[in-house]
This record gives structure tokens, sequence and C-alpha cells, in this order.
């Protein structure tokens, strides 16, 4: 191999990396704010940043442990005890209790960050939303360097892995390996929901991360480290993960890669591990004894109250979900096993180049319609796909552990694509002589075009994805405009205060902002990091420490969260209805956002507004 091939190889590989970081930097930029699925991660974020554990210590300590949360999902009781705590979780707990572990990983580097930085250089605590974006950044990247360590080990896999004696057999295999690297990030890349998801701190995201590990764990021969993965993944950030740690085991078993005692041992060890990784922190923040993903595991299989949210049928994940998620890369899934590609190149060159027909070896390795190297990876992740199907209520988020072995099979797909229309590229003289016909070369050319059209469409689609999720969060964005209405409509330095430093009466003021957050806003972008910026005044971009913060109150869906939406004393509102008494609109935030075709543009509709109360 010349080093002009081997430099322009590095080049292509560091372009596939930086693309993928690219994809998933511009979801994160063009669409800051959070929704309620990631919510609770995203508050106990700002919770453990900004006030820690010591608060939970403290109270801790006080009640020698006596305090207690009541039953599951005993809402009324938590937020009652919570009320001397500083923890947004205690107040809205939600339906089931989650882990803190991630959050608190998050949080804690972000925490580390502020204290390296000298405040006289930049208080990162003082900037709220940069601290947000600090901390989806590192989930960012967590996501980015597992998705790079998963291709390293499918190259690795290809080179002469566990399995080799797999892809041995297979005249394709071996030529794909300078290129299943790249093809990897590169499908991944221009999908939507990979990079989309890659920053927002859903339990899903977490599990997606380690699921990437358990894969590269297994592509590099290392069973017991990829169940160990993935038994983690289960007992601490998603127990629906069991139902891929059965396919993934099962598969292991019936290899004989791992031992029924290997696989006892390995699961006995790490399910107690994990539990003191997340019991204790947990029972801590929660107030009371608690396994988390335990409650959650009872919550939808032993209750079945899941299916409250929706259901959808059962091929649901197969028509709709897994379409959506892999858009026209899709399309590269199926050629990872059917041949279909060489088949068309042989008899092309059969009918094209009478001089150069393919020898009966190349004729015989060509007519072979199936490739089943990747069987033993992909049939776990299928398999997983089709047993969650079983659950009523389906979300494409729930199968974001499937998501990396599906791309996986795309890229191999496309390598041998790359591979017909670039035969240079391949390890063999045989095969380069084999696609070496004028017409032979132009047809395989022809295939691979069509693939990376299929590519560029698929990166078009995910970019018009995300700017109509950039619609999504209209709660956000009001409370954005809420803090540049006040700051123009309040005087700055509190200039209505008299000599006695108190406020005059009927003047506007700072600190005699009190504003109502209704479900609706709450739901779609209102994050304490939010609030904590929006509720600051500021002034050249610092806190202006002569005035305080006004006051937030937000609804819930919990009973306890819900009495304060009709009362008079709120001088603003962010809801979802337009009327209210003695209150008028100031601002209209669009949401709903639906694509229409036919004009080639973004509909919306008013979504949030901002009610100012009359006379204030």
């Amino acid at each position: 191999m010349s080093a002009t091939t081997t430099t322009g190889r590095l080049r292509l590989r560091r372009l596939c990396q930086i693309l993928l970081l690219l994809t998933s930097f511009h979801a994160l930029y063009t669409c800051p704010h959070s929704k309620v699925e990631e919510s609770f991660n995203l508050q106990a974020a700002h919770d453990l940043f900004y006030h820690g554990l010591g608060p939970a210590w403290r109270s801790f300590a006080v009640n020698d442990g006596s305090s207690s949360c009541g039953a599951i999902n005993d809402v009324t009781s938590c937020s009652s005890i919570g009320e001397d705590l500083p923890y947004d979780h205690l107040q809205y707990p939600g339906v089931v209790p989650r882990t803190f572990t991630g959050a608190f990983i998050l949080s804690s580097i972000a925490r580390t960050v502020s204290w390296l930085v000298p405040k006289q250089i930049f208080d990162l605590p003082s900037h709220p939303m940069i601290v947000q974006f600090l901390i989806r950044l590192e989930l960012l990247l967590f996501s980015w360097s597992a998705h790079l360590r998963l291709a390293l080990a499918l190259e690795r896999y290809f080179c002469g892995g566990q399995m080799i004696e797999w892809s041995a057999k297979l005249s394709t295999s071996s030529t794909i390996r300078p290129m299943v690297y790249n093809y990897y990030l590169l499908v991944t890349a221009v999908q939507f929901h990979m990079p989309f998801y890659s920053s927002r701190l859903l339990p899903n995201t977490f599990a997606l991360i380690l699921a990437c590990h358990a894969y590269a764990e297994w592509l590099n021969g290392k069973p017991r480290h990829a169940a160990t993965y993935l038994v983690f993944t289960t007992a601490v950030f998603r127990c629906d993960v069991l139902l891929l740690l059965f396919t993934v085991g099962l598969a292991m078993l019936i290899q004989r890669q791992l031992s029924i005692i290997q696989a006892i041992i390995t699961g006995v060890l790490t399910v107690a591990f994990s539990l003191l990784s997340t019991i204790p922190l947990d029972s801590l923040l929660w107030r009371r004894p608690i396994w988390p993903e335990f409650e959650v595991w009872w919550f939808n299989a032993v209750d079945n109250r899941s299916s409250e949210w929706g259901t959808m049928p059962f091929l649901w994940y197969f028509y709709s979900a897994l379409p959506k998620g892999m858009l026209l890369t899709a399309l590269f899934v199926p050629l990872a096993f059917v041949k279909l590609p060489e088949s068309i190149i042989t008899w092309s060159r059969t009918d094209f180049d009478e001089s150069k027909k393919p020898t009966q070896s190349h004729r015989w390795q060509s007519s072979r319609m199936f490739d089943l190297c990747l069987v033993p990876l992909f049939g776990p992740a299928f398999s997983f796909v089709m047993l969650y199907s079983f659950l009523p209520h389906k979300e494409i988020r729930f199968i974001f552990p499937a998501l990396p072995m599906f791309n996986v099979c795309a890229a191999y797909g496309m390598s041998r694509i790359h591979c017909l229309a670039f035969p240079e590229t391949c390890e063999t003289k045989s095969e380069r002589k084999f696609n070496d016909g004028k017409h032979t070369r132009l047809i395989a050319q022809g295939i691979y075009l069509c693939g990376m059209v299929s590519v560029a469409f698929t990166l078009l689609g995910s970019m018009v994805f995300v700017r109509l999720s950039k619609e999504n969060y209209p709660g956000g964005i009001a409370l954005e405009r809420l803090r540049k209405h006040l700051e123009t409509s309040i005087p700055l330095q509190s200039s209505s205060r008299n000599t006695s430093g108190h406020t005059q009466k009927g003047s506007r003021t700072w600190e005699s902002v009190h504003v109502h957050i209704d479900v609706a806003a709450a739901m779609t972008g209102v994050s304490l990091f939010g609030q904590r910026h929006a509720s600051s005044r500021f002034y050249n971009g610092e806190k202006n420490l002569s005035e305080g913060t006004f006051r937030i109150v937000k609804s819930g869906y919990e009973d306890a969260n819900r009495s304060k939406e009709t009362s008079m004393i709120f001088t603003h509102l962010l809801t979802d209805h337009k009327l209210r008494q003695g209150y008028h609109v100031i601002d209209a935030i669009p949401g709903h956002p639906r694509l229409n075709l036919h004009n080639f543009r973004i509909d919306t509709q008013d979504a949030i507004y901002i009610l100012e109360k009359d006379g204030w």
C-alpha cells in the first residue's frame, strides 16, 4: 500500500469522524432546549451542579436516615417532605423514579471545569445556559467516542476477530475492512436520531452509549466484557435492555463464546457492582431506599401501565420507527446479507466483456447470494426489536440500543458496493482483475453513485428534521422572550427604589415579577437552567448584583402542583391558553411544526402565549 493511499485513507477517516461530530453539534446548537422526556436528568444535573449532595446529606443526618417519601409514586408524600430541600425531583417526581447516576457524572465533570477555570477569567455558575450547554456537550462527546470505538472494533473484526471463520469463506469480507470504519461513521452521521439524541439527557441515550461499548467488546472478542456492559445498563439506566442482554447472551452461549458458569459469575458480579453504584446515591436523593430501574420494570412489566401513554401496532418498529430512524440508509441493510450488487456485476461482465469472462472460481463466489458474516451480530439486535414489539406502548427511543447494529449492517453493505466501484481499494489482486472491465466498472460506479445519493438525501432529510425540531420547544423560547421583554420594560438598577432601599408601591422592579409556567410550557423547553438564567438580571453579559431574582412557579401533572394555575398573584403567565381574565397577550410563540411539502415550508401555529397582568 502506497504512502499516498494511506494518507488519503487517514484523511477520509478524519473527515467521517468530524462529520459525525459536526452533525451532532449542529443538533445541539440548533435545539438547545429540552422536552419532558429528558427533563428529569437535566433538572437533576442542574441541582447537582448548583447544590450538590450537601443538602441531602445534611437532611439525612438530621433525620437519622428515617425520612421517607412513602410508597412507590406517592407524589404528595415526596412533595411535602422535599419542601425543605432545593431539589426539583422531590416536588416533581414524575411517573416513575429514575437514577441520578448519569446526571451525577455529567454535573461532576461540569463542576470540575468550574473549579479549574478561575472566576476572574470566567464565572461559569453565573451563566446557567452555558452550564447546560456544557453538560449536554459532555454527553455528546461520550456518545461520539462510543461510536468511534464501535467503528474501530468493527474494522478489527473484519481484520481477524473472534468470528473470522464466518468471514473467511466470503469473497468480500476481506476487501471491505479499510472502508467499513468510515461508512459506519458516515451512515450514523447522516441520520437524524443518532446525532440529535447524542446530547439529550435521556436514559435511552445513556443506554445507547453503553450498548455501543458492549458491541465493541463483543467485536473485539471479549464477550464477558460485553455482557458486563449490558448487565450494568439494565440494572442502572434502562431495565428494558434486559431483552437485548437475553438475545446477545443467548447468541454468545450458542456460539460457545461464553459458558453458563461464566455468564452466571459475570451477571452476579456486575449486578452487585451496579446496585452499589445506583442504590446509595438514588436512595440518598429520593429520601427512601430505592432501586429505580426495578420500580420502572415493575411499572411496565407487572402493572403494565405504560400503555396509558398510547399503543402502536405490533410491527410499528419495522414499518415506521426503523425507516424514520435510518431514512434511505435503511436500503443498505439488506445488502449486508444479499449479494445483489455482486450478482449484477458478474452477469453484466459476461454480457459486455466477452473476452474477459470471469473464471469459474469468481463465478461461483459471486453466485453465492447470501453473506452470513454479520448474522451472529445482527440476529440478537433484530430479535431485541421483535421482542420489544410485544410491548403495546412504543417509541423509537426504546430501540436505540439496537440501532448501532443496524448501522453496522448498512455500513457493511455500502462498503461492499464501494469495493465493487473502486476495486483498487481491494486487498486481493484477483478481485482487482475480476473488476477491471470498462462496462463493469461503470455499472459498479453507477450503483455506488445511487448509494451516495441515498446518503446525501438522508443527510438532507435529517437537516429538515432538525429544523422541524427547533420549533418543538416553544416553552423554552417563551421564557427567553419574557426575559427580553422584562429587560426592556423594567428600569435597570431598580431606579424606582427610594433612598431607604424599599420599593415604591406600584413601581415595576425585577424582584416584583412573579411568573407562572403551566404544564404545556414546562413540558416544551423550560428547564431549571433556563429559569435561573431568565430570572437573573444581566447587564453587558454579567449578572446585575444590585437586583435579586424574580419568582417562578411551575405547574405539573401531579395533583399537588395543579392548584396554583388560576391564582391572580402572578404578574406573568406562560400558558397554552390565549385568553385569561385579567391578563393580556404580549407575545405568542409558534410550535406544533408540520412539514408542508406542497409549498416547501414548515407550518406552525401559536403554541405558548406570554400573558401579562393588566395594569402591571
